[in-house]
């Protein structure tokens, strides 16, 4: 299913805290292997978007894969302030795939919960989802992001405003590999 080489790269990084234990799953360090691959092998994105219902596709010829990640960096839990604020539990889902789960128990942090699937024995990372929520007196926003490594990513947004009602935001990001021109 995945590029073969690529999988050897994806597996789970935990990166050690300031006081020498393990801490969460390192999705910075795993995206920028990502974004590393993507512009290495010429992908590009085919866009789907949709506000409300209203859908729009189309190809981005050239792809800031940084900038097009940026909500997946901006969810990343591996931090020392985080340090003890995320459960993590395994599950294991059958003899082929694992399941690590962090869920906040600080209920003011963005970032509630981060599930990574892993395909087994080889635990490369098969899919991320990240759940993102934040609110204040006159907004709330609820984030769902999905990321299939090399494969596609989904983003699912309900934002709420007391003055404008609820926005539906949702993009779905399919990689593909740009075809060469030889004549």
């Amino acid at each position: 299913m995945f590029i073969a080489a690529t999988l050897a790269m994806n597996s789970c990084q935990m990166t050690p805290a300031s006081n020498g234990n393990p801490t969460y799953f390192d999705l910075s360090g795993f995206l920028d292997q990502q974004v590393e691959t993507l512009y290495k092998d010429s992908f590009l994105v085919l866009k789907t978007s949709s506000i409300n219902l209203n859908t729009d596709q189309h190809e981005m010829p050239w792809t800031d894969w940084r900038k097009e990640l940026s909500l997946f960096y901006a969810s990343d839990i591996n931090k020392v302030a985080y340090s003890g604020k995320y459960k993590a539990d395994t599950i294991f889902i059958d003899s082929t795939q694992k399941q690590i789960v962090y869920r906040s128990t600080d209920p003011k942090l963005r970032t509630s919960l981060m599930e990574i699937t892993f395909t087994l024995p080889e635990e490369t990372v098969k899919l991320i989802h990240i759940n993102n929520q934040s609110q204040n007196i006159i907004y709330s926003n609820t984030e769902d992001l999905y990321l299939e490594p090399l494969k596609t990513y989904i983003i699912k947004s309900k934002q709420q405003m007391i003055l404008f009602g609820v926005t539906d935001l949702a993009v779905k990001g399919d990689f593909v590999q740009k075809q060469r021109s030889y004549f």
